[in-house]
């Protein structure tokens, strides 16, 4: 989520003419695993900025990136984008004497469609397919960390609404599949770093797990409020006998509120 923000913050001068934009600043707490698999998290809770934007060819808002690329009728076709955390190797048993695992950027095209509303209804239902691109960084340089693909479910809906507030939820689910380059990325054991408890391990190109997520939004003029918890189910996945495969599901929570103190509305 915060390097979308950070995108957006060094090019939004090109894009003041939005049609709704929203700047603000607020706290995020979250408990999110080391890597999909690990049996160890990271807990955080930090100052991040808040950005809401929506224009005719870009979405951007919490957690998500959506570029709107082209459409037919209901079939839309889209840009997504998906961060996961960079790793000190000393902080997880697992992969104690190992390279650290670097923040993992991803970009691409989803092709999705709509079997309820439109990326911009109040209530929409559509079944996709993405694909992106993965990069690794220490923000000094990029690795190629290969692909990531699959099928998606998304669903959001307008539950409450007000004078002065809405209250929204979201429910995506994604089957993923990534190449083998991703996999060994997260999951590979080199001859070097393996050792008794961590024998040697390589995978192959596959499915990679599944992943079901809820989101709820509490939204006024001035405040929002959000959380989000998220199930990772890893079993009978290609890198599931990964000696680094601590378990085979993870949960992931946050919880944010953040303070609106800028909004400007397109004509």
């Amino acid at each position: 989520m915060r390097w979308l923000l950070l995108l957006f913050t060094l090019f939004s001068g090109a894009v003041l003419s939005a049609s709704k934009l929203e700047i603000g600043g607020g706290v995020f707490a979250a408990d999110i695993p080391h890597y999909l698999g690990s049996d160890q998290s990271e807990q955080y809770i930090l100052p991040v900025p808040y950005i809401r934007y929506q224009s005719d060819e870009l979405d951007l808002d919490r957690n998500n990136l959506t570029g709107y690329l082209w459409q037919h009728d209901k079939l839309h076709l889209d840009i997504s984008a998906g961060v996961s955390l960079a790793v000190d190797s000393k902080d997880n048993q697992a992969r104690e004497g190992m390279e650290d695992l670097d923040w993992v950027f991803e970009l691409g095209p989803s092709l999705n469609y709509y079997l309820l509303g439109s990326p911009k209804a109040e209530e929409q239902l559509y079944v996709g397919l993405f694909t992106r691109k993965a990069m690794a960084t220490d923000f000094s340089s990029l690795t190629n960390a290969g692909w990531r693909y699959g099928p998606s479910v998304y669903f959001e809906t307008l539950l409450l609404t007000g004078d002065n507030y809405e209250i929204t939820t979201t429910i995506r689910a994604n089957v993923n599949f990534a190449d083998s380059r991703y996999l060994n990325y997260f999951y590979g054991i080199s001859a070097l770093n393996s050792r008794i408890d961590r024998s040697e391990f390589t995978v192959g190109s596959g499915y990679s797990g599944t992943d079901l997520s809820l989101g709820v939004n509490f939204d006024t003029k001035k405040y929002w409020l959000g959380g989000f918890v998220k199930y990772h189910h890893l079993a009978d996945s290609k890198q599931q006998r990964s000696p680094l495969i601590k378990q085979d599901s993870n949960v992931s929570v946050g919880f944010g509120v953040a303070w609106k103190f800028y909004t400007q509305q397109g004509k």
